[in-house]
């Protein structure tokens, strides 16, 4: 099991309190210096727990004064100035590492009179969050979605009620939402490509989801299998391996990782296409506790850029995602389809992406 982090337990404790009637609306919580005092925990620690509260709507924040339960039936956040405001529902809290979206949507209302209000759906859920925003006064939302499969009917209430919506990194399978992509499939297959040329003949890719599950998954590994044929690569005793690690069971995901690292070395893979940075960089990490080491004993290559990935040691070889780029045509295209609905083509649109050379493949 993974374990929680110190924030997520604050979190866990306030949210139990408040949904047990403890705490009630309008109660006034302990102030950052009493939580890190009653939970031995840093400053930047509660103010992260009170940060996740406030973004899941369960408590409010006034300047001077502290913080609040929140009244369900009432939204205490205050007004924009022009009254104009569009949501961001994440999959995360905010969190750079996992991409700049928000300074690049934040780019683009800049120039005009639109504010952001940004929610996680890492406490309340993603569908509580879908069902309080179509009721909300929001003039429209931007969803980076969990998965391209999940919650499909309160997202077909948006397609009927024609609200604006624009998805990121993800389509939404079987609804024609607009949405805004990295150019996964062309990721997939620069990393594939990238490990051919440095004469690496048997590649395995793997994920943490079932590829039907996300399309931004599925368009890499599409790639990833595009770049095999091509180079007359296709092995199916390679296939069979990679359509095994294809999704993992996430309560026992190092167990996992162990399994897959020593498959790759008896079945003498010298390659891995990760789904992205962070399963990459586990990898590693494992690779290293089994007395194994990248790129010498297998070269990896993973998918996003996250700033973690010029640090670690190796350096990750990577694929990189214009994130702020990502927000920027979100942003651009959401208020489009809310200022001339009638006139928006639904085309999507796709970000270009990059291979960034690092440290983690080696030249066979």
């Amino acid at each position: 099991m993974e374990q929680i982090p110190l924030y997520q337990h604050i979190v866990n404790a306030l949210t139990a309190k408040i949904e047990s009637g403890e705490l009630q609306a309008g109660d006034q919580l302990p102030t950052e210096a009493e939580i890190s005092k009653e939970y031995k925990v840093s400053r930047i620690t509660s103010k992260r727990a009170l940060n996740e509260l406030e973004n899941a709507k369960l408590i409010y924040r006034i300047q001077g004064k502290g913080s609040f339960v929140s009244d369900a039936k009432v939204d205490h956040r205050p007004l924009s100035k022009t009254g104009k405001e569009i949501l961001l529902i994440l999959p995360f809290a905010h969190n750079p590492g996992l991409g700049d979206y928000e300074k690049g949507i934040n780019e683009y209302l800049a120039t005009t009179d639109y504010s952001l209000n940004i929610q996680s759906n890492t406490i309340v859920g993603q569908r509580k969050l879908l069902e309080s925003a179509l009721q909300s006064a929001h003039s429209g939302l931007i969803l980076y979605p969990i998965s391209s499969i999940s919650d499909l009917g309160i997202l077909y209430q948006y397609h009927l009620a024609k609200y604006p919506l624009v998805t990121m990194d993800k389509c939404i399978e079987g609804i024609p939402f607009l949405s805004v992509v990295s150019d996964n499939f062309s990721g997939g297959y620069q990393a594939s490509k990238h490990l051919i040329e440095n004469n690496h003949k048997k590649i395995a890719f793997i994920s943490s989801l079932k590829v039907e599950n996300s399309s931004s998954i599925r368009e890499r590994y599409f790639g990833y299998l595009k770049a095999l044929y091509d180079y007359s690569l296709i092995d199916y005793s390679v296939n069979d391996l990679t359509d095994r690690y294809l999704t993992h069971d996430h309560d026992n995901g190092r167990e996992y990782y162990i399994q897959f690292i020593q498959s790759v070395v008896n079945q003498g893979i010298t390659g891995i296409v990760a789904e992205n940075d962070l399963i990459a960089i586990e990898i590693i990490q494992i690779a290293k506790e089994l007395g194994l080491s990248v790129p010498d004993d297998f070269s990896v290559v993973g998918f996003d850029d996250i700033h973690l990935a010029s640090f670690v040691e190796p350096k990750l070889t990577t694929i990189s995602q214009d994130f702020g780029q990502m927000g920027y045509q979100a942003a651009r295209n959401l208020i489009s389809l809310i200022e001339h609905p009638l006139e928006h083509p639904l085309e999507n649109v796709v970000i270009p992406v990059r291979l960034m050379e690092r440290q983690t493949v080696k030249k066979l």
